[in-house]
């Protein structure tokens, strides 16, 4: 997933050919950026911002590493193989530097904050390194002026695309001993409503017709007494079409699931992450809560949003997990019936506790339980997507037709859907679902 802005990203070949100097035309030559992002949402969103003060600054944005004069890495660094991408991938750029071909190189995003970072710069001959709350300091990098941001982003995404995501708040102030977000990211700091607000309406001015609320733990903003879902049921007043990710199971608020169903411009869709259904598990990994506390915010959920979709995340292996506590997860994946899942084998993160706890579970035995853990989400959510067969939807297109002559949408349920049609990215058509996988539901042709 990724933004790109108000125009498509300029294809190329090889290199634009560069017009004459500034002495023989009096204007500055033509330059080019490659922005690669790896990651979630919120590295997705800051590359969007990044993006806007590059094209600010004169620069054509490519594709392509030969293309480029500048190239940004914008990465993250929650999984174990995070550095090695990278370094694959600084390893092409450098050298290509050596060759004169790419002028300038930054690393920003959470490898940017990490440890590491300062090993690579001298390694890779990086010219800026940015963590996560100076991404402002790219803007002098490329010829603009000085930007100060003291708390979070005000550089607003790139407006105009039928898209966008709205961070609300940075950072976070758990301390599960698997993440290294709140190293990498700092801790919890909130955007004020009024600002939010402001953001949303300019981008639905410029055509924006979904919005994404965006944090680390989205549902633990607050301001003055005010909490989520007060500001959630506010942007659903402004935005024609809303969802946000991703929430903390102890900030989830039964107002706020109680809103989803009943706020016709909220897509009808939760991702709650559980990380395991056993409490001995989630008490070693500090997550705050039991199952049964779970299990009730999900019967909250699907009492007021039953035709809704849910999402989770599980980790699979984290050390001392046992073969009674992998049950217990089947038990409450079971017990939940996810539409879907993102299944995680652990991966120690350098500077997190759990990188440093015994009771390491062999790679055999955790592969066998992701395996069993992926064949009953995926059983649950063909068997709920197979109800859906036949309904007639309003499917909100999200990316337009593929090589298949399909495209990619989504029902207000918040269910994937493959259709074949004609419309853009943003436009809504009505068709009637014909079949269903564990995955997507594929729908006919939509009426005329």
């Amino acid at each position: 997933m990724n933004n790109s802005g108000t125009t498509t990203p300029i294809q190329l070949s090889s290199k634009p050919t560069r017009p004459a100097g500034p002495s023989e035309t009096g204007t500055r030559p033509n330059r080019t950026a490659c922005i690669r992002t790896f990651g979630c949402q919120m590295n997705v969103h800051d590359s969007d911002r990044m993006r806007r003060m590059i094209r600010d600054a004169g620069y054509a944005e490519v594709q392509s590493y030969e293309d480029a004069d500048l190239v940004v890495l914008n990465t993250c660094y929650v999984r174990e193989n995070a550095v090695d991408r990278v370094r694959g991938h600084l390893g092409e750029i450098n050298r290509l530097k050596r060759e004169g071909r790419v002028k300038r190189v930054a690393l920003t995003g959470c490898i940017g904050a990490a440890s590491e970072a300062e090993q690579l710069e001298r390694q890779y001959n990086i010219d800026l390194v940015l963590g996560t709350h100076n991404t402002y300091e790219l803007a002098s990098f490329v010829g603009l002026p000085t930007m100060e941001e003291t708390y979070t982003p005000d550089l607003p995404g790139t407006e105009g695309d039928h898209s966008a995501f709205v961070t609300i708040m940075t950072g976070c102030n758990y301390q599960c001993s698997y993440c290294i977000v709140p190293t990498v990211r700092g801790r919890m700091i909130c955007r004020p409503m009024d600002n939010i607000v402001s953001e949303v309406e300019r981008l639905v001015e410029s055509g924006t017709k979904y919005v994404t609320l965006l944090g680390q733990t989205v549902d633990a903003w607050r301001q003055d007494g005010k909490r989520f879902c007060d500001l959630l049921e506010r942007v659903s007043e402004v935005a024609p079409r809303i969802w946000f990710t991703t929430s903390h199971p102890s900030n989830m608020e039964d107002r706020t699931l109680k809103a989803i169903g009943e706020r016709e411009t909220i897509v009808r869709r939760l991702h709650l992450p559980v990380q395991s259904g056993s409490d001995k598990m989630l008490k070693a990994m500090h997550r705050g809560y039991k199952a049964d506390r779970y299990r009730r915010k999900i019967e909250v959920f699907r009492e007021h949003v039953p035709d809704g979709t849910l999402s989770t995340d599980i980790i699979v292996g984290h050390p001392g997990e046992t073969a009674e506590d992998h049950e217990q997860t089947l038990r409450l994946v079971e017990d939940c019936a996810f539409d879907s899942a993102y299944i995680f084998k652990f991966s120690p993160r350098k500077g997190t506790e759990a990188a440093e706890l015994g009771g390491v579970v062999p790679d055999k035995v955790v592969q066998r339980r992701f395996l069993q853990v992926l064949r009953q989400v995926e059983q649950n959510a063909y068997a709920q997507n197979q109800r859906k067969v036949g309904s007639l939807e309003d499917i909100y297109i999200r990316h337009g037709s593929t090589d298949d002559g399909r495209s990619i949408g989504e029902t207000w349920s918040g269910h994937a859907v493959h259709v074949g049609t004609n419309a853009k990215p943003g436009e809504y058509v009505e068709a009637r679902i014909a079949s269903a996988g564990p995955h997507v539901l594929y729908a006919e042709v939509p009426r005329s």
